[in-house]
C-alpha cells in the first residue's frame, strides 16, 4: 500500500489536546475529572470493568446502526461489493484504515461513539485479522470505568489478534476525541492479514497510550482477553491486573474492587493523588515503524 494520508482534523480543541506533553495532559485530566463528580458504585460496575474488552465477533462485520452483520453470513456479491467500498487502496475513497485491539472492536461501544452520526457515518466495515510483530498490554492507567483499557507494545514473531476499521473522516475525528490520554499515529511497513479473502495491509494508523504499557517487573504484561500466537509476554486476565494495579495505587492488601470503587466514587482524587505509582509501571510504546500525527504529541 502507499503512504496512508492523514486524516482531515481540523477543530482546534482537539487539535491542541493532541499536541499537549504528557505533563499538561496530566493538568489536563485533572480539570476534566472534576466534572465527574461522586458516582455511586455497584456490583454491575466491577463487573463491566473486569469484562473489558467487550464482547465483540471473533470475525469480520458490517455494522449498521446498532446492526451487527456478519461478512461470513453474506452472499459474495454482497461481501465483494462491501470489501470494494469500504477496504481501498489509499487515496483512492474516503475511508481510513484505523487499528482496533481494545474497545473500538466492540460493536455496542461504536455503536454508541456513532449514534449522533447520521446516513453513511453510522455504518463501518470491521475488519478481523493479525497484526504482526506487536501485542496488546494494558495502559498504565486506569480508566474512568474501572478497567485498565488496552495499548499496544512491540513483540517480534508475535502476531495478535485484532481488527481493522475502515472509518470514515467524521467517525475518526469522533474517535480521536474519545482516545483522550492516547497518541494518534500511524503504523507504516507493518502486517495485518485480514481474515476474509486474505487482505494484507502494510500500514494502518493507531492510538498508544501516553502512559505506556504497565509493567510488572518490568516487562508489559499482556490482556489475556485478546488472543495472539507466539506470545512471549505473560497474559494476565483484567481482574487480575487491576489487582496488581491496586496494590501500587492503594497498598499491597488492596484488591481490584478497591481500585474500581475509587475510580468510580471519586475519580478526580484517585488522578489527583494516586494515579502517578501506576503510571510508573510502564514501558512506553517505541517503534520504528511509528510515525505521530504531524503536530501531536509522542508517546
Amino acid at each position: 500500500m502507499d503512504m496512508i494520508a492523514w486524516p482531515p482534523i481540523t477543530e482546534q480543541l482537539l487539535l491542541e489536546r493532541l499536541a499537549m506533553t504528557s505533563d499538561e495532559l496530566a493538568t489536563y485530566l485533572l480539570t476534566v475529572t472534576k466534572a465527574f463528580g461522586v458516582r455511586e458504585y455497584d456490583a454491575s460496575l466491577y463487573e463491566r470493568a473486569v469484562g473489558y474488552p467487550w464482547e465483540r465477533p471473533e470475525s469480520s462485520y458490517f455494522l449498521t446502526g446498532d446492526d451487527v452483520e456478519p461478512l461470513a453470513a453474506m452472499d459474495d456479491a454482497r461481501r465483494h461489493a462491501l470489501l470494494e467500498r469500504f477496504a481501498v487502496a489509499a487515496g483512492e475513497g474516503d475511508r481510513f484504515p484505523l487499528l482496533a485491539y481494545g474497545a473500538n472492536g466492540a460493536p455496542h461501544a461504536l455503536a454508541a461513539k456513532f449514534a449522533h452520526f447520521g446516513g453513511a457515518d453510522r455504518d463501518v466495515l470491521v475488519l478481523a485479522g493479525a497484526l504482526r510483530d506487536f501485542d496488546v498490554g494494558a495502559a498504565a492507567s486506569p480508566s474512568s470505568y474501572g478497567a485498565m483499557p488496552a495499548t499496544l507494545f512491540p513483540s517480534p514473531g508475535t502476531a495478535m489478534r485484532c481488527a481493522v476499521l475502515w472509518v470514515s473522516a467524521p467517525q475518526f475525528v469522533q474517535l480521536t476525541w474519545t482516545e483522550v490520554s492516547y497518541c494518534l499515529g500511524r503504523l507504516d511497513g507493518v502486517r495485518f492479514v485480514a481474515d476474509d479473502d486474505g487482505e494484507e495491509l502494510d500500514g494502518v494508523f493507531a492510538f498508544v497510550s501516553r502512559w505506556g504499557a504497565f509493567c510488572l517487573d518490568g516487562k508489559p504484561v499482556a490482556l489475556a482477553a485478546v488472543p495472539a500466537e507466539n506470545r512471549t509476554a505473560t497474559a494476565m486476565t483484567q481482574a487480575d491486573l487491576l489487582d496488581a494495579a491496586a496494590r501500587i495505587a492503594l497498598g499491597r492488601d488492596a484488591c481490584s474492587e478497591d481500585l474500581v470503587r475509587e475510580l468510580i466514587e471519586d475519580l478526580h482524587a484517585f488522578v489527583a493523588s494516586r494515579g502517578a505509582p501506576i503510571r510508573q509501571a510502564s514501558l512506553r510504546f517505541a517503534s520504528d515503524r511509528w510515525i505521530t500525527f504531524p503536530g501531536g504529541s509522542e508517546p
